[in-house]
């Protein structure tokens, strides 16, 4: 399997290889982390820290490729009156589990990194 980050790559696979774009894994990786219990919702990076509305959740994963090694940086808000640490912990398991059984890769680095507490 092969991940891209030219969207062009995509339109025409070669034989015998599946292609996954960087937004598939970040959909992914927010709807594994959205599921989780403490966590309040995802939040964009590169904004304040408020929580996205489900259906942009993607918007708080980054997705990087090194030479086919996937790195996932998951920007989450945890709810408050819960233990940040078990939140943080309980989503990155989730989302590698959920990443490796999707893309089946067995090395895959997930960092979660909590912008806030609040929300639901």
């Amino acid at each position: 399997m092969t991940i891209v980050n030219n969207p062009a790559a995509i339109s025409t696979p070669p034989a015998g290889r599946v292609l996954v774009a960087p937004r598939a894994i970040a959909s992914l990786a927010a709807a594994a982390a959205l599921r989780v219990d403490g966590v309040a919702g995802l939040t964009d990076p590169q904004g304040p820290p408020l929580v996205l509305p489900p259906n942009e959740a993607r918007r708080g994963v980054e997705v990087h490729v090194h030479q086919n090694n996937l790195v996932v940086d998951v920007y989450l808000i945890v709810q408050t009156g819960r233990s940040i640490a078990d939140a943080a912990h309980a989503a990155q398991s989730a989302v590698r589990a959920a990443l490796s059984f999707a893309l089946d890769l067995p090395e895959l680095t997930v960092n979660i990194r909590v912008q806030g507490v609040g929300g639901r």
